[in-house]
């Protein structure tokens, strides 16, 4: 029985996002249909720009970085019940940090002077996330509506200093200057853009999966989000893990703002991220809070991304905007799909019960079975 629920919960953990994906693509290809366009055409085109060589493959990569990071840290925060909706802001204010630390700090041959700007990125998302963390472990205020806000106030401080004391002279656009060499994150496939951040993003995809599953605090987070207060009662320090929970979120989303500045971008950038940090719920979600399902979608994510991108140069009249409409639709998907799941096993669960009083309710014969009552 017990290996019968572990395949049960293996299928549906991947068949469900596999099958959203596949509905949300015959959906999109219904409406290109019915605009005059190809889908067939248009989703090769997707493929092409995505996969179809080493460069599009380290683009699509490069893509997936900054989704993946924080989605494992939103993942992580859901697992405690809490929403972190601010990733975006601690994105941002990871960037400033690893900027600050590359432009300003002394100049460190790698791998030293790239990890400390690196951990300046991370210790900087943990310390905003931990904020909205604080006031709802100390207040009961709403870690939804504080990490939200807070993503403003890291996109309005980075444009502050990148259109002011940081703006590099004759630039054509809020930037700053670019990072020294010796702190970039080196090239580790020759003739592409992949750099050693898809390492560091793999070491912290298995770090996370260690401590959901391995780990005393693993166990925290799922016991406070399943029931807080019975997790209260059994001694647990729930303002304290609330606190953790939010904060390692945090430290994710700023580790990908590090990344980027010192890989992919090579400096920070006004608006660098296009909203990495709100497509993370999503991914979160889609990968069902899983560290390997969110390494799927995130990479599914960043394929619609580098496939959207040359989309309108080889596919006529078929337009990029259907990458966020996919990307909209799986989850939705997604969450259907969860949603009939939960339904059919609450009614599984009743079903079962109802059996069972009904079994406890039958008479005993004498000879230790249930049996009709004779002469009743």
């Amino acid at each position: 029985m017990r290996l019968v629920r572990k395949r049960r919960g293996l299928l549906i953990a991947v068949g469900v996002p596999v099958l959203s994906v596949a509905l949300a693509l015959v959906v999109v290809g219904v409406l290109l249909a019915a605009n005059g366009s190809d889908p067939v055409a248009a989703y090769r085109s997707m493929v092409s720009a995505a996969f179809g060589s080493t460069f599009a493959l380290s683009t699509t990569l490069i893509k997936t970085l900054p989704r993946l990071l924080p989605a494992l840290g939103i993942a992580l925060a859901l697992r405690a019940g809490l929403w972190n909706v601010g990733a975006e802001g601690q994105i941002y204010v990871g960037a400033l940090a690893a900027a600050g630390v590359a432009l300003f700090g002394p100049v460190i041959a790698f791998p030293v002077g790239a990890g400390l700007a690196l951990v300046a990125a991370a210790t900087a998302g943990a310390a905003w996330g931990a904020i909205p963390g604080a006031l709802r472990a100390g207040r009961g205020i709403s870690e939804v509506i504080t990490s939200l806000m807070l993503v403003y106030v890291a996109i309005h401080l980075t444009n502050y200093l990148v259109e002011g004391p940081w703006l590099v002279s004759g630039s054509t656009f809020p930037a700053t200057d670019a990072v020294p060499t010796d702190l970039r994150l080196p090239i580790i496939w020759s003739g592409t853009l992949l750099n050693a951040g898809v390492l560091v993003a793999l070491a912290a995809t298995a770090v996370v999966a260690f401590v959901l599953n391995r780990t005393v605090f693993g166990l925290q987070l799922r016991a406070i989000g399943s029931n807080d207060r019975a997790s209260r009662v059994a001694g647990l320090s729930v303002g304290r893990v609330t606190i953790a929970a939010m904060a390692a979120s945090g430290a994710l989303a700023g580790l990908a703002g590090g990344i980027e500045v010192l890989g992919a971008r090579g400096r920070l950038i006004e608006g660098f991220s296009p909203g990495y940090g709100f497509e993370a719920i999503a991914i979160a979600l889609l990968g069902r809070l899983n560290p390997l399902g969110i390494v799927g979608a995130a990479l599914l994510f960043g394929a619609l991304d580098a496939g959207g991108a040359g989309l309108q140069t080889t596919a006529e009249g078929v337009s990029s905007a259907i990458v966020p409409i996919t990307e909209g639709l799986a989850v939705v998907f997604v969450l259907i799909g969860l949603g009939i799941v939960e339904m059919l096993g609450r009614r599984r669960e009743a079903r079962a019960m109802l059996e069972g009083s009904q079994a406890a309710d039958r008479p005993v014969t004498h000879d230790g079975l249930a049996g009709p009552v004779v002469g009743a």
